[in-house]
């Protein structure tokens, strides 16, 4: 994995990405790369999400 983005970063490339794969403007190829960095940035916000989350709840106890 590169650089680590911060959560607005990973959601606008998501973003971009769901707005590319449904134009339909794409090949095959092109849209078969850009689904798997979708599945990776599901991946990455799950894990921001889940360690703010945790935490959130370190603080509150």
């Amino acid at each position: 994995m590169g650089v680590k983005k911060d959560y607005s970063d990973m959601q606008n490339e998501l973003n971009e990405i769901v707005n590319d794969l449904q134009s339909g403007n794409i090949d095959v190829d092109d849209a078969m790369k850009k689904y798997d960095r979708g599945q990776e940035l599901v991946k990455e916000i799950s894990e921001y999400l889940k360690n703010a989350e945790n935490k959130i709840t370190k603080i509150n106890k």
